[in-house]
């Protein structure tokens, strides 16, 4: 069957009180959330929608273009519109490490380490660990992938217990910071984020394989101890056409 085969005419509704444009966002989401539609397939053009369900170019830019900045499509100037690759999901509500996280969703989690050294720390991070300035702790700062892809720059600031000790051999490939934390008596219970888009720097850039400018996501958090002490601050760069962060709230 054809690309454009799979178009139902009667997903959209002029006599419904839904606009027309929301209609064929839905119609189109549809098909994609169908599997009609794989990860890199060019979809129909504007011409072939508009024809199929009757609708002006407006209607179809404005539901391409909606689906385009929410990661179901994307665009490429000259070439047309494709099914974009679905992005990853992490859930800020649930306390779990990047490589528990990957498992859950079954990908593969990888790991290169940039660097690991220990220094003073100073500024926000002092004050985000609620440590005098000057006193010493950890960084660990690493390139997380996704099935062998680059997607998250990571640099986790650690006020460590005097026994703990961390080595690059212990951080290699798939392995988990948190585990490796755990396993020497240090404990995770809670979290605080934030969250904003950034463009970030050239290395950055460079790391995650994107087009610099391109937006990245910040993801700044402060992980507590079961005595409710801050033991890490991580700031987490990645990337905005891989990413999306979901928050499940409730009223109090």
């Amino acid at each position: 069957m054809g690309i454009a085969a799979v178009l139902d005419p009667a997903a959209v509704d002029r006599e419904s009180p839904l606009p027309l444009y929301h209609q064929l966002r839905q119609a189109l989401l549809g098909t994609l959330e169908q599997g009609h539609w794989q990860k890199g397939d060019l979809i129909p053009t504007e011409r072939e929608i508009c024809d199929t369900y009757g609708v002006s170019r407006i209607t179809v830019r404005r539901a391409i273009n909606d689906l385009v900045r929410e990661g179901y499509l994307v665009s490429q100037q000259g070439k047309g519109t494709f099914v974009a690759r679905p992005k990853i999901q992490r859930q800020l509500s649930q306390l779990r490490s990047f490589s528990e996280e990957m498992e859950a969703l079954g990908l593969r989690s990888g790991s290169r380490l940039l660097s690991l050294r220990q220094e003073p720390a100073i500024g926000d991070v002092a004050a985000a660990l609620q440590v005098r300035e000057g006193e010493w702790i950890w960084i660990v700062e690493r390139l997380r992938l996704a099935d062998d892809e680059p997607t998250i720059v990571s640099t986790s600031h650690l006020m460590l217990p005097a026994h703990v000790v961390l080595t690059p051999a212990q951080l290699h490939g798939q392995a988990s910071l948190w585990r490796v934390l755990r396993s020497q008596g240090v404990t995770f219970a809670r979290s605080e984020a934030t969250i904003q888009a950034v463009e970030g720097s050239v290395r950055e850039s460079e790391l995650l394989e994107v087009q610099p400018g391109s937006p990245l996501l910040l993801v700044e958090s402060i992980v507590y101890s079961d005595d409710d002490v801050p033991v890490e601050y991580i700031r987490m760069v990645s990337r905005g056409d891989r990413y999306k962060y979901t928050v499940r709230t409730s009223l109090p």
